[in-house]
């Protein structure tokens, strides 16, 4: 996938580009009857019996009877064979590097997570190839079908070169990732804000498998931003778009990671809310505002509204300008999302032009530790088959 083409695959038996085509729906809506695929893809059942067949003799997909719906032939129903490949997603963070296998389908193999600190790059890449090592052995037989290596990392990244241009979380500047960790791990290598693979992931498997124009908006230790737009990531010039945590809202406030000041992360990100209410880390300030008492517990509430406030107004930007079908908001910061949403409606309702319907398109994801680990492993499913 090229960072603006279309979300479909490219298997060595989907040169053609209608049989991309159709595997990616199958793969996002099974399971499928051939008249159901017909309908999806706008085409007469003939054409998707005879573009279907080089991936079904190839078993990449497969076809059986359905149950018995009433009289008649039984439907045969059209699924991916998920089993077949796998993919391994690794997700970079400043305190964490976790790790996933997957199948083809996304769901989750295996997982393994090694506990780092603010890592250099030396460093953190030695302990990707190590992780990446350990899935691949934790499942009998994956070396021989892994697709490949997806990697998601926080900040500017230039995908076609698999190099993390800027990351402010860690500290990075100008790193390659792709090619020592291909070369280590023996299996090509794509890499993409990590915010970017979980809009892939939720265009594939979740919530974006309802919409061809929604945003996936990350809370935590960052806030970043994810775009789908038509059907197609959107990631701007050089990998530049979504950094939704820098936009500037308040020119004279808080100094931000990335050398700024007032930026949205700096207002709302973790580290703000810990600094408003007085405590050492984002958790204990969220167990003090549920559970605490007193003027301590009221100053929490206040950090985790306030937060709440500028991310609501930060919603409202992308509302106003793009108006996506949906906004999801994900990441570890959703584990708070009952002491944000007061200030998030609050700041959303009041600044969108249309404020009720914008609160309406907002969708809020379940917390997961897998999050972002299987967002990459999407990345290699979509960007490395064939």
């Amino acid at each position: 996938m090229e960072a603006a083409g279309r979300l479909a695959f490219h298997l060595p038996a989907v040169k053609d580009p209608h049989r991309a085509e159709l595997f990616s729906l199958v793969l996002r809506n099974e399971p499928l009857t051939r008249a159901d695929l017909a309908e999806l893809a706008s085409l007469d059942q003939s054409t998707v019996t005879r573009t279907l067949k080089p991936l079904i003799d190839s078993g990449y997909v497969t076809e059986s009877p359905a149950a018995p719906a009433g009289r008649g032939r039984p439907r045969r129903v059209i699924r991916v064979a998920v089993e077949k490949l796998c993919a391994v997603g690794i997700k970079i963070g400043p305190h964490a590097i976790s790790g996933v296998l997957t199948d083809l389908g996304a769901k989750v193999i295996a997982r393994q997570e090694t506990a780092v600190d603010r890592p250099g790059p030396e460093e953190a890449l030695a302990a990707v190839a190590e992780l990446v090592g350990s899935l691949l052995d934790a499942v009998p037989g994956s070396r021989e079908r892994a697709l490949g290596i997806g990697v998601g990392v926080s900040g500017h990244v230039d995908p076609p070169t698999g190099t993390c241009r800027f990351s402010p979380i860690l500290g990075w500047h100008d790193v390659d990732i792709a090619t020592p960790l291909g070369r280590a791990a023996g299996l090509p290598v794509s890499v993409h804000n990590d915010v970017n693979t979980l809009a892939v992931a939720e265009y594939l498997f979740g919530a974006g498998r309802e919409a061809e124009d929604f945003a996936v908006v990350t809370l935590g230790p960052g806030i970043g931003l994810g775009l789908v737009i038509g059907g197609r990531l959107h990631d701007g010039a050089e990998g530049l778009a979504g950094e939704f945590g820098h936009i500037p809202l308040l020119p004279e406030g808080p100094q931000c990671h990335c050398g700024r000041r007032g930026c949205l992360e700096a207002l709302a990100g973790d580290d703000a809310i810990a600094r408003a209410a007085g405590m050492p880390s984002v958790a204990a300030a969220a167990d003090l505002a549920r559970s605490g008492e007193g003027t301590a517990q009221r100053s929490a509430r206040r950090a985790f509204r306030g937060a709440g406030e500028w991310i609501g107004r930060g919603l409202a930007v992308i509302d106003n300008i793009l108006a996506p079908e949906l906004i999801l908001l994900s990441g570890e910061g959703i584990a708070a999302y009952d002491l944000l949403s007061e200030g998030i409606a609050s700041g959303l309702g009041s600044c969108a032009f249309e404020g009720a319907r914008a609160l309406e398109r907002l969708r809020i994801d379940s917390a997961d530790v897998n999050l972002w680990a299987r967002g990459a492993a999407c990345l290699a499913i979509q960007r490395s088959l064939g």
